[in-house]
């Protein structure tokens, strides 16, 4: 039998079956209701009940149905109640005990064990009851600004409803004098267009077969198609949280320890509004545990010019692969060790990773490094400018690398050390020798995160006797010859290794090394200043290396080397 309502009885009807439910009503689609209004923090009240909230809008064509609707922020799970939303509606969501207080400014819709808003921030997502994605919102202090907004009794309103997973760019602090707009239009509304690319935070094996791959913002994986893996097809993938933003992928068959695997992102992987990943491909392995020396420290910056972070960088010097969640960081020998994030973002070999907990754009300050291996920490230990002393432990506590840092370390006709960063000249060099760090270069804005080191002493090989990595060196800052590695590789073993440095006259200027016991050999890096961090006169300067081993055996060397400025 066919219903007949007549036009007129049209909103009773509606009424009726948003009490009673009505399953001819089909749930929405992802994007279809969206959160356009989060009340977290309602407490001074600028005119509104001091009530938390939120509200939903019906952005489709369609009358859907809510009943079984999960609503999801944090660890929370709550369900809407059988109702429908017409399109161009928003309803009202809060607690029982709040419905009363809400019902004079729109339709309200009491949820039974409606989750505390930790105005703090929290991912708030809403699900069908089969699972499906409808709309998600991770939600920050950043939504309100710093401005006068943000100390309580505002609400953060989405101003773009055409672009509802652009955040935090689509959403903005209410201006509506009250402190927000509950059951009505926002009080701004604006386009907000989505060009932003998903990026991929981390990506890490779940088992020999799963890996999961998290990127910054909700992607749609339904019809994607498969992913590639080495070249293989894998699984389909799966949603591994409340807001598609973790993608679980199975793989064909399982991975090799130790080996890197490549996943290629299939063609229809996109964002909400289009946008396909910022790459297309990412790499993952199993991890390994460090032994020391095979993660090193390998830039610091901790003096960053006014508005920038501190950061540091750490370098992967094996063929290993690392989880950084299990790593832990210290400020001093006898303070805390503590993680430095929970999320297993891996170090492959090789690699290089800078630690920040800025959320400034790194890429436009430091035009030589590279973002996409800037990785923004929980916590790091503070970097005083004076000088101090990092810690890199695995989670045994074993000392995997250790610096020790002081502004004398930079170049010494530097006007200032503010924003530039402490680089090392070679990553696989010691990282508690001082003769190992060297000031940034300021063709590359005085820091390269994530990046090779704008200042590089060349290999020198490990070659029988002295060898230099270049006959000159012109220490400008320029980051070309600034430093020249010294390699001393006597042969055999147990060799102790002394290098001096003589002027044009025969007298020493430098000592690089003393009476180092370097076993079959070792490199040493040479700035251009002398012993007393004075700034040598341009000219030749002979380079002698001399050793001897516990066979007996004595040897020396001498090479020339030009110190030059231009």
């Amino acid at each position: 039998m066919k219903k007949i309502i007549l036009l007129p009885l049209l909103p009773l009807y509606l009424s009726v079956t948003a009490q009673t439910g009505n399953d001819a009503f089909p749930f929405p689609a992802t994007g279809d209701i969206v959160i356009t209004e989060i009340m977290a923090d309602p407490t001074p009240s600028r005119g509104l009940p001091e009530r938390e909230y939120l509200e939903i809008f019906n952005r489709s064509s369609d009358t859907l149905g809510l009943k079984g609707i999960m609503l999801i922020a944090d660890k929370d799970t709550a369900y809407l109640s059988d109702g429908l939303i017409a399109p161009g509606e928003w309803i009202i969501l809060c607690s029982t005990g709040s419905r009363t207080y809400l019902l004079p400014f729109g339709r309200v819709m009491a949820v039974k064990s409606f989750p505390t808003l930790n105005d703090a921030g929290e991912l708030i997502s809403l699900r069908t009851p089969d699972g499906s994605l409808i709309h998600s919102v991770s939600y920050s202090p950043e939504f309100l600004g710093d401005g006068p907004r943000s100390g309580g009794g505002w609400s953060a309103e989405l101003t773009d409803t055409d672009n509802p997973f652009h955040e935090p760019d689509a959403w903005s602090p209410s201006t509506d004098p009250s402190g927000g707009t509950p059951g009505r239009v926002n009080s701004t509304v604006t386009s907000v267009a989505d060009t932003r690319c998903p990026s991929v935070i981390a990506a890490w094996p779940l088992s020999e077969e799963v890996v999961a791959v998290l990127f910054d913002e909700t992607v749609i994986p339904a019809e994607s198609g498969p992913w590639l893996a080495d070249g293989v097809e894998t699984m389909p993938a799966l949603s591994g949280d409340p807001a598609d933003r973790t993608l679980l992928v199975t793989l064909a068959g399982k991975m090799d320890p130790g080996i890197v695997l490549t996943l290629q992102f299939p063609p229809g992987l996109t964002d909400f509004a289009g946008n396909q990943p910022c790459t297309g491909d990412i790499r993952t392995g199993l991890p390994s545990d460090p032994a020391p020396g095979e993660i090193m420290f390998n830039e610091l910056m901790p003096e960053p010019s006014p508005g920038c972070s501190e950061y540091l960088e750490l370098f992967n010097n094996s063929d290993k692969i690392f989880d950084l969640s299990a790593l832990l960081l210290a400020g001093s020998s006898r303070g805390a060790a503590t993680a430095f994030t929970a999320l297993h973002r891996q170090l492959l070999p090789g690699a290089f990773v800078a630690l920040t907990t800025g959320r400034e754009d790194f890429a436009s300050i430091y035009p030589c490094g590279d973002d996409k291996s800037v990785f923004r920490a929980d916590r790091l230990p503070a970097l005083p400018d004076g000088g101090g002393t990092l810690l890199l432990y695995d989670r045994s506590l074993n000392v995997i690398d250790r610096v020790s840092y002081t502004p004398d370390m930079h170049m010494i006709f530097l006007s200032g050390t503010k924003g530039v960063a402490l680089e090392k000249v070679s990553p696989g060099l010691p990282s508690d020798v001082a003769s190992s760090w060297h000031s940034a270069s300021g063709v590359c804005g005085f820091g390269t995160p994530g990046a090779p080191n704008s200042v590089l002493a060349g290999d020198t090989g490990e070659t029988g006797g002295l060898s230099l990595s270049s006959g000159r060196i012109s220490p400008d800052g320029d980051g070309f010859e600034d430093v020249i590695s010294v390699g001393v590789f006597p042969g055999g073993e147990g060799n102790v290794i002394t290098v001096t440095i003589f002027n044009d006259r025969g007298y020493p200027v430098r000592r690089l090394a003393e009476r180092v016991t370097a076993d079959a050999g070792a490199r040493f890096v040479w700035d251009g200043v002398s012993d007393s961090g004075a700034r040598l006169p341009a000219g030749l300067y002979m380079i002698v290396a001399e050793s001897f081993n516990t066979a007996g055996l004595s040897r020396r060397w001498k090479k020339v080397c030009a110190l030059l400025y231009r």
